[in-house]
């Protein structure tokens, strides 16, 4: 059986963000005066979480039930948010979910400017799988951490694996309490840190500038010049496999088994070769090899068909034809 690999098809009109999806769990059914206060209480919320972003790093949008607010720039600055967001929450019902994906800008002839793309409703699914008080943030936004910011993504844990009503698999994560304190930990103590090496700056540059009265003007030696930090990396997008099998098959992505299609359905992985392969009974397995690039859409389809044995009837006849020289 030969390897599908004319089955391609490549999307890139979205752009990547972080998007975090605050929703209000049961928001509908509580009574209308409880709906204004919540939704009020929210609205404070976000605008005090979204503070520390410039205007034109973020984009906050209404949702059923909440809020979403999509970062256009580091992972960290999402996580950030989502952490501010959980630890402001007090006593509302606040389910958050976190996911890093294509968005696009759309119009609506009602509703005005938006957004669409999975990177949103993905968040909108977690936010909805999660409980009040805790947030889940997908595998594709512990990557894009984890290329930008190694050290926040040890700040999520790898919490097991979530079917949605789509019956698309996801891998969660959560956030883990240790590890953020211990980065707050060592946030606290690099910014003692600043302070102290502030004030000593201080205090060495009065005492230069009282040796320099004294001293001739020849002898005065210029400060040599502060290098600028290094921009941080940008994240790396990640590639999307899309799977229409039929009837199904057991997906393997560089020989680790990732689960069976349907449900699966769609898998996010990181630019560069992978090797595809999709086994179904004592079919010939299908082998797919492909060299992904950032943000490209990749579907593999394939039908696995038991072809038909001639009837007794047709085999008489060939052997005939074959006989006679036909």
């Amino acid at each position: 059986m030969a390897p599908v690999t004319d089955t391609y098809e490549i999307t890139s009109s979205f752009a990547l963000a972080s998007a975090i999806v605050l929703k209000l769990r049961e928001y509908t059914r509580r009574p209308v005066a409880e709906q204004v206060r919540l939704k009020a209480r929210l609205e404070a919320l976000v605008g005090e979480v979204i503070r520390p972003l410039p205007a034109t790093g973020r984009i906050v949008l209404e949702v059923p039930d909440g809020a979403a607010i999509v970062v256009l720039g580091s992972p960290k600055e999402a996580l950030d948010i989502a952490e501010r967001s959980q630890a402001g929450a007090g006593d509302l019902p606040l389910c958050i979910g976190v996911n890093y994906g294509p968005v696009k800008p759309v119009a609506d002839d009602f509703r005005g400017q938006g957004l669409m793309g999975d990177g949103l409703v993905t968040a909108m699914t977690l936010s909805q799988a999660t409980t009040p008080g805790r947030f889940l943030a997908s595998r594709s936004f512990h990557e894009a951490l984890e290329a930008s910011a190694p050290g926040r993504a040890e700040e999520l844990k790898h919490t097991g694996m979530f079917t949605d009503s789509s019956l698309r698999t996801h891998e969660i994560y959560t956030l883990d309490p240790r590890a953020a304190r211990a980065h707050q930990r060592r946030r606290i103590g690099f910014g003692l840190l600043a302070v102290i090496a502030i004030l000593a700056a201080g205090f060495g540059a009065r005492a230069m500038r009282s040796v320099a009265v004294s001293a001739p003007a020849s002898s005065a030696i210029a400060p040599a010049p502060v290098p600028a930090p290094e921009p941080p990396p940008p994240p790396i997008a990640q590639a999307v496999i899309e799977f229409a099998i039929k009837p199904k098959g057991d997906v393997y992505i560089d020989g680790v088994r990732k689960g069976t299609t349907p449900p699966l359905a769609r898998l996010e992985l990181s630019p560069g070769s992978h090797t595809i392969k999709v086994v179904h009974g004592k079919f010939a397995p299908v082998y797919v090899k492909v060299n992904l690039e950032p943000s490209e859409v990749v579907i593999v389809k394939h039908a696995f068909v038991r072809k038909k044995r001639p009837s007794a009837a047709r085999r008489l006849m060939n052997d005939l034809r074959r006989r006679l020289g036909f």
